[in-house]
C-alpha cells in the first residue's frame, strides 16, 4: 500500500519556512484553515520581528526605556510568557539577552572573541528583570535600556496560534513547524487509527544525512537548539551562539537539546534555557517537571560518535533509529 499524501501548505515568515501538514482525511474546512493559520503567523510577524522597524517590538527597542510603549495584545502575551520562562529557568532564558548577540558577532552572522570591556558593557544591557508590563493599560516600559529579540521564543509563540486556530476551526489531524527546528503536532499521521502522532526524525547534529532516531508528537509540541550551524574557534575552542545571560559567554556542553512540551513556544524557550543550564542542571530541571520531555545529544568517546541521554520520554515518543528504520 502507497504512503498516504499529506496536503501541504507553505508560507515564508520570521526567516524561515512554516508549513501545514493536513492529514489526507482532512474535514472540508481544513485547506481554508490551513491558510489562515499561516496568515496568522505573518500578522504575527509584523508585530514581533526587530527587523520591521513599525514592529511592537521594534518599537519597544526605540523608546520603552524613555516612556510607556503601547502595544498589541499578542505582543503582550508573549512577553508575558518569556518573563514567566526566565523565572522558571533562574534566568538561563532571557529574552534581552540581544545585546550580547551583538558582541560576539552572532547577530551579523560573524563570530569574533570579544574583549571582556565588550561583554561588560553587554551584560550591563541584559536583563528580563528591567521589563515592566502594564496588562491594563497593554503598554510596556524598561528600567534601563535594553533590547528585547524573540528569536528563542517567537516561532515556537507563532506556531501555538496558528495550531489554536486550525483545533478552534475543527482541524485535528495536522502538523505545523517553522525552519524545522519548532513544530506541534496534533492527532493522527497515518490514515489507521494507532495512538501515535506525527514522526519527526532526529538527525545527526553535524551529520544531517545521518538519521539517529524519531520523536512522536501528538498533541504536544517539540523545540530543539544547539551551536551546530553557528560558531567561531579562538585558540583551539570552539565557541557557538547559544550565550548563557548570566556571565555573557557562550554555553558550553551538549550538542543540541531538544525539548518536547504541550506549548511550542515553552518547548522553543526551554530548549534555549536547558542548553545555557548545562547537561547535569537540565536533567535535573527535567526530573522535576514530569511535563517537559528532553532529548540530549551529547558527544560520544569517539569522533563523530553520539550519546543519546532522554528524560520524561515515554515509550513511544522516542524510537532509536535499526537498520533499516525510517
Amino acid at each position: 500500500m502507497p504512503p498516504p499524501i499529506w496536503l501541504e501548505f507553505a508560507r515564508q515568515a520570521m526567516a524561515c519556512r512554516f508549513e501545514v501538514l493536513l492529514h489526507p482525511d482532512h474535514p472540508p474546512q481544513g485547506p481554508e484553515a490551513a491558510v489562515q493559520a499561516l496568515e496568522l503567523i505573518s500578522d504575527l510577524e509584523q508585530l514581533l520581528s526587530v527587523y520591521i522597524p513599525t514592529s511592537d517590538l521594534s518599537r519597544l527597542n526605540a523608546r520603552a526605556w524613555e516612556t510607556p510603549v503601547t502595544v498589541s495584545v499578542p505582543t503582550i502575551d508573549m512577553m508575558r510568557l518569556a518573563l514567566e520562562i526566565h523565572r522558571d529557568t533562574d534566568g538561563a532564558f532571557d529574552i534581552t539577552a540581544a545585546a550580547l548577540s551583538k558582541a560576539w558577532g552572532f547577530s551579523s552572522r560573524q563570530g569574533a572573541m570579544p574583549s571582556q570591556e565588550e561583554i561588560e558593557s553587554a551584560l550591563a544591557q541584559v536583563g528580563s528583570e528591567a521589563i515592566e508590563l502594564d496588562n491594563f493599560g497593554a503598554s510596556i516600559c524598561f528600567k534601563k535600556k535594553i533590547s528585547v529579540n524573540p528569536g528563542g521564543i517567537g516561532k515556537g509563540y507563532a506556531i501555538d496560534q496558528a495550531a489554536n486556530l486550525l483545533l478552534e476551526r475543527g482541524v485535528e489531524d495536522f502538523v505545523i513547524h517553522g525552519g524545522k527546528s519548532s513544530a506541534r503536532g496534533h492527532g493522527r499521521q497515518l490514515l489507521t487509527n494507532d495512538p501515535f502522532g506525527w514522526k519527526v526524525a532526529v538527525n545527526h547534529p553535524e551529520q544531517t544525512h545521518h538519521i539517529l532516531g524519531a520523536l512522536v508528537l501528538r498533541d504536544c509540541a517539540l523545540g530543539t537548539s544547539g551551536p551546530a550551524n553557528q560558531y567561531f574557534y579562538f585558540r583551539g575552542v570552539r565557541y557557538g551562539h547559544i550565550i548563557d545571560p548570566r556571565t555573557g559567554w557562550p554555553a558550553q556542553g551538549p550538542l543540541s537539546v531538544t525539548v518536547l512540551h504541550r506549548s511550542a513556544a515553552w518547548a522553543d524557550a526551554l530548549a534555549t534555557g536547558l542548553y545555557v543550564m548545562g547537561i547535569d542542571a537540565a536533567i535535573r530541571y527535567c526530573e522535576s517537571r514530569p511535563e517537559v520531555g528532553m532529548l540530549l545529544l551529547l558527544p560520544g568517546k569517539r569522533q563523530g560518535d553520539i550519546e543519546v541521554v532522554t528524560c520524561n520520554l515515554r515509550d513511544q515518543q522516542w524510537s532509536p533509529a535499526e537498520a533499516g528504520d525510517l
